[in-house]
C-alpha cells in the first residue's frame, strides 16, 4: 500500500472542504507550491484515478512545466515498482495502459506566443486542471473560458503562481489588500493578500517560512535580500519574490503617488480642462484631458486607440472639442498638427463627413508640445512634485502608470530616463502639464 504523508498548509489539498473548485497556491519562493501540488496530483492520478491537465499560457513551455516535478513525485512512489503494469509514464504524461488514457496531459491556453485565441478543447471531462505561471495569464476571460468548460462532477482548478502585481485579475478578484507599513508607520506601496470570502475558493498563501526543508544557505540568501547590511539587498526583490507581497507597480517605477479619482469628481472638478495628443497609427493615439490647480493635477483618459489624423480630428468632433479647447500634441508629428490645426478642404471629406464633422473643415486650437534636450526628465521631475490623480475608469491609464519605469544601464542600474513604452497617456499629460503659463 503506498501511503501519502502530507503535512504544512497544503494538507488540505486532500480533505478539501465540501463545495471548494478552485484552489490559488500563490505567494513567495521556496513555498513548496511546485512539490505539493505535484505530490497531490501524482496522487490523484495512480491512485484515484483522476485526469490531470496541466496548463499553462503557452503550449510551447509545456516541457518546463510542472509536470516534470509530477513524474518525480510518481517515481519516488514506484521506487518499489508497485505502478509497473498499470501506467507508462510518456513524454507528455501518465497513461493507464488497461484504457489507453491519458490520466496526466498537458495543454496550453495557446500552442505559441503569436496566437491570441485559447485552445481547450478536450477539458470537459478532466477532473484536476492545474494552471502554473498563473501570472502571465493577464486575461480573465481567458481563465474564465477554461473553468466554465470544466463540466466534471467535483472538477478541481488549482492554480500556482508567484504573486503578481496588484492589476492582476486574479489579485483584483480574490483578495483584498492589507497595506505593508515600514518602521515609521508608512506606506511602503507593496500589500499582503488577503483571501476574499467567495463560494467555491480556498487560498493557500505560502513563502520559505512555510518550508522546513529549506537548507540554511538558501533561507540566509533569501533574507540576505531584505538587510540593509547584506550584499544581496534589494527590497524590491525581498517583498514581491521573497515574502510574496503584492506590489503596487514594476520594479523601478517612476510615478508612485498618483491617487485615484471618479469620473464623477473629476468631471465635476471647476477648472478648465486642457487635452493632450500622442499621435500613433500602429501604437494607441493617446488623448487625454487634463485640470490643473495650484500644484495639483487630475487627469483621464479619452482615446487609447491607434487613429490615422483624419480619425483624430473625427474623434474630437465626437467630443464635442471646438476652436476654444486647447490641445497640445506632440511635436514629433508637424503635418499632422497642421492639418488639425488649418483643417481639411471639402475635396478631402466626403459629404456625409462634411455634415457629420464641420468642424473638420474649421480645424482645432492644437499646439505643439514644448520639447528640446532633458524636457522628458525635466517633465517627469515636475510630475513627480504634484499632487497626481486619475480618474479610476481609466483602465489603460492606471495601466501605465504601474509599467511606466525607469531605464537601467549594463549593471542594472537604474538610469535618469524612463523607458519608452507604457507611456501614450503619460507623455501627452506631460505635454500638458509643462505647458502650463507658456503655451495657455
Amino acid at each position: 500500500m503506498i501511503k501519502v504523508k502530507n503535512t504544512g498548509p497544503f494538507k488540505i489539498l486532500y480533505n478539501l472542504p465540501k463545495g471548494i473548485n478552485m484552489v490559488i497556491c500563490i505567494g513567495g519562493r521556496g513555498g513548496r507550491k511546485s512539490y505539493d501540488v505535484s505530490k497531490f496530483c501524482a496522487k490523484s492520478a495512480t491512485i484515484d484515478k483522476k485526469r490531470i491537465a496541466v496548463l499553462r499560457d503557452e503550449k510551447e513551455k509545456i516541457r518546463e512545466s510542472i509536470l516534470n516535478e509530477i513524474f518525480l513525485r510518481y517515481d519516488t512512489a514506484n521506487q518499489y515498482g508497485h505502478f509497473d503494469g498499470l501506467y507508462d509514464k510518456i513524454e507528455s504524461g501518465i497513461r493507464e495502459i488497461k484504457t489507453g488514457s491519458m490520466l496526466v496531459f498537458t495543454m496550453g491556453f495557446r500552442a505559441s506566443s503569436k496566437e491570441k485565441k485559447s485552445n481547450l478543447k478536450g477539458v470537459s471531462d478532466v477532473d484536476v486542471a492545474v494552471v502554473e505561471e498563473a501570472e502571465d495569464i493577464r486575461s480573465f476571460q481567458k481563465f474564465s473560458t477554461l473553468k466554465d468548460s470544466m463540466r466534471k462532477p467535483g472538477r478541481l482548478v488549482i492554480v500556482m503562481l508567484n504573486t503578481p502585481d496588484i492589476n492582476h485579475w486574479i489579485v483584483q478578484k480574490y483578495f483584498d489588500l492589507e497595506p505593508v507599513l515600514d518602521q515609521e508607520g508608512k506606506a511602503t506601496g507593496y500589500f499582503k493578500l488577503i483571501p476574499k470570502k467567495i463560494e467555491g475558493f480556498l487560498a493557500i498563501i505560502t513563502s520559505y517560512k512555510d518550508n522546513e526543508f529549506l537548507p540554511a544557505d538558501v533561507i540566509r540568501d533569501y533574507e540576505g535580500y531584505g538587510d540593509p547590511n547584506s550584499h544581496l539587498y534589494d527590497l524590491h526583490y525581498y517583498f514581491t519574490q521573497i515574502l510574496g507581497y503584492a506590489s503596487s507597480g514594476r520594479r523601478g517605477q517612476i510615478l508612485t503617488k498618483v491617487k485615484p479619482i471618479s469620473l464623477a469628481d473629476y468631471v465635476a472638478l471647476p477648472y478648465r480642462e486642457i487635452y493632450g495628443l500622442d499621435f500613433g497609427t500602429a501604437r494607441p493615439a493617446g488623448l487625454v484631458g487634463v485640470k490643473m490647480h495650484h500644484n495639483s493635477s487630475w487627469m483621464r483618459q479619452l482615446n487609447y486607440l491607434p487613429k490615422d489624423t483624419l480619425g483624430i480630428g473625427k474623434m474630437l468632433c465626437d467630443l464635442k472639442l471646438t476652436g476654444k479647447d486647447v490641445i497640445i500634441a506632440d511635436s514629433a508629428n508637424p503635418l499632422d498638427i497642421s492639418k488639425l490645426r488649418n483643417g481639411w478642404s471639402k475635396s478631402e471629406l466626403t459629404p456625409e463627413d462634411i455634415e457629420r464633422y464641420p468642424r473638420l473643415i474649421k480645424g482645432f486650437h492644437i499646439l505643439a508640445a514644448i520639447k528640446g534636450p532633458g524636457s522628458i526628465e525635466s517633465g517627469i521631475r515636475v510630475m513627480k512634485g504634484m499632487e497626481l490623480y486619475v480618474v479610476n475608469e481609466s483602465v489603460d491609464f492606471w495601466t501605465e502608470i504601474r509599467n511606466y519605469i525607469y531605464a537601467v544601464d549594463k549593471n542594472e542600474q537604474p538610469l535618469d530616463e524612463p523607458v519608452d513604452e507604457f507611456n501614450h497617456l503619460i507623455d501627452p499629460s506631460r505635454y500638458v502639464i509643462t505647458a502650463r503659463g507658456r503655451l495657455f
